[in-house]
């Protein structure tokens, strides 16, 4: 033991140093565990699905998620940059166009991209082909939609996806493509069920895949191996 004003000096300087630590140690772990990855959309069932089980599997790994919703194009430009850290989930190979986005090798979920229309006889047996025959709507920066329809006359993109379902209304558009469990969710918020049907087969059945900014390589090797343990 230290005697007198001493010890007490010394004791004073232990807590003192033991706050600035702790303190540090928590500044530390604030700025480096923290991500925030970019959505866009609507934000449908297999969208929130997938955003809490992510969340749950950042959580293992010591990192917080915040999810940031943005128009499609404007999402994938502000991971890409690294201004965001990611996207929740995209068809795979975006790594082609945007390369600093690297892709978790392990599929969130997979996703129906089905057609809504007001005439339930449309026949689109031909897949993606048959769009050529049909005029259709579809929500800016949806991927999978632009790449496979790439060249088609019949084709626009809508930044508001309930605007292009009032097209539809309107009979400027033959067909709304969009997810699957989207396109259901809005045919019940706008209360179009008996109007606007879902065609079927689906136009495409594709995984969708979570994506990281490379400046996060390290996180994303421990989080694909996290992911193949429980996959």
């Amino acid at each position: 033991m230290i005697p007198g004003k001493y010890g007490k000096t010394a004791a004073n300087w232990l807590v003192t140093f033991s706050i600035f630590y702790l303190s540090a140690i928590c500044s530390a772990q604030a700025q480096q565990e923290s991500l925030r990855i970019a959505t866009f959309g609507q934000g449908g069932p297999m969208e929130k699905a997938a955003a809490v089980h992510l969340t749950e599997f950042y959580k293992k790994l010591g990192v917080r998620v915040e999810f940031v919703n943005l128009p499609g194009n404007r999402a994938l430009q502000e991971s890409n940059s690294g201004r965001l850290d990611g996207e929740l989930m995209r068809k795979a190979g975006l790594a082609v166009e945007y390369p600093n986005l690297l892709q978790i090798m392990v599929p969130l979920a997979t996703t129906n991209t089905v057609a809504f229309a007001l005439d339930k006889n449309i026949d689109l047996d031909k897949g993606w082909a048959s769009l050529k025959e049909h005029t259709f709507s579809y929500e800016t920066g949806t991927k999978v939609i632009e790449q496979n329809t790439q060249g088609f006359s019949t084709g626009h993109a809508e930044h508001n996806i309930k605007a292009a379902f009032r097209q539809m209304l309107n009979r400027r558009v033959e067909l709304i493509v969009i997810d699957e469990q989207a396109g259901l969710q809005l045919v019940k918020e706008m209360k179009l069920e008996g109007t606007v049907h879902m065609l079927t087969p689906p136009i495409s059945t594709i995984p969708l895949y979570h994506y990281l900014h490379k400046k996060h390589a390290d996180l994303a090797s421990r989080l694909e191996a996290l992911l193949r343990k429980y996959h």
